[in-house]
């Protein structure tokens, strides 16, 4: 009886420890970041683990903020975030709910369509050669145009509108009401979980992408912020910057520090808001169909 509840015991405490050290690893990589951003020159120089700031400075992050790029990239950021999901919440919804209605025509077809864009890409030249022939090179517009339409989004938005109940949208269709009416009063508020579960992967995809900055614009003021964290980070154009408007510069590790923090913010102040409705919308995704 004793041996059995020691066992019950143990097992708890192992899984419990395995879950912290896991914890740890995780928010370790953070707080060494802020711990960092926040250091004087010597202090972030100095190797080994970073658990808090010992000599608390504001020098990387004012530098930081007083670098011209750094606003035109926040501001191309917002504007993607904010153009781009909800683009793609329009284009998601039109497309998947036609095709979750038993009488559309050629929707097994059009589906199938969506799965072999999942599946082939027609690569980066193609890519490029499409944006320079609709004239959308170095423009704000290359940045959300071309990701509006996401086939896997519109396959998980495709599964919950066939999870709602038909007789719903019959009884509608009874009293009078119309295709575009029952999406925007019936369909639409009962969509809010996989609704807001897409835009928040659509948000986190335009605070992370960088590849079609690289690929698509070359005039620096239409840089996105990542682009802008990119050259700090790995080319180090914000250093001749900082040396010519300080007698001591801040560390560039504390710069680079900063500038990480300064580019996790949005999704930082937004998540927490979204969590419930992105659980619940994930859920729903994967497990109805």
């Amino acid at each position: 009886m004793k041996a059995r509840r020691w066992q019950e015991r143990i097992a708890p405490g192992i899984i419990y420890f395995v879950l912290a050290s896991l914890a740890v690893i995780v928010v370790y990589p953070f707080i060494h970041v802020i711990a960092v951003s926040f250091s004087g020159r010597g202090e972030a120089l100095r190797s080994g683990f970073h658990f808090f700031p010992r000599d608390v400075q504001w020098t990387a992050y004012r530098e930081l903020l007083n670098y011209p790029f750094i606003w035109s990239g926040y501001s191309n950021t917002i504007f993607r975030m904010v153009v781009g999901t909800a683009l793609t919440l329009l284009v998601t919804v039109c497309a998947a709910y036609p095709l979750s209605r038993p009488d559309f025509p050629v929707k097994r077809l059009l589906t199938l369509l969506l799965l072999f864009t999942m599946i082939f890409d027609g690569g980066i030249v193609p890519h490029y050669l499409l944006m320079k022939d609709l004239h959308l090179l170095n423009s704000l517009w290359v940045y959300v145009l071309p990701t509006a339409a996401n086939a896997f989004q519109v396959l998980v938005m495709l599964s919950f509108f066939r999870s709602l109940p038909d007789a719903l949208i019959e009884a509608a269709r009874i009293d009078g009401a119309r295709d575009i009416g029952i999406l925007f009063r019936i369909v639409l508020p009962l969509s809010i979980p996989p609704l807001v579960t897409i835009g928040l992967w659509s948000m986190v995809h335009h605070i992370n992408a960088f590849m079609d900055n690289l690929l698509y614009v070359t005039d620096q003021s239409k840089f996105v912020l990542q682009q802008v964290v990119r050259q700090i980070l790995i080319e180090n154009k914000v250093d001749p910057f900082t040396t010519a408007t300080n007698m001591i510069p801040p560390a560039p590790e504390s710069l680079k520090m900063a500038s990480v923090i300064v580019c996790t913010l949005p999704v930082l102040v937004v998540y927490p808001f979204l969590l419930k409705y992105f659980e619940k919308g994930t859920m729903i995704g994967s497990v109805k169909g």
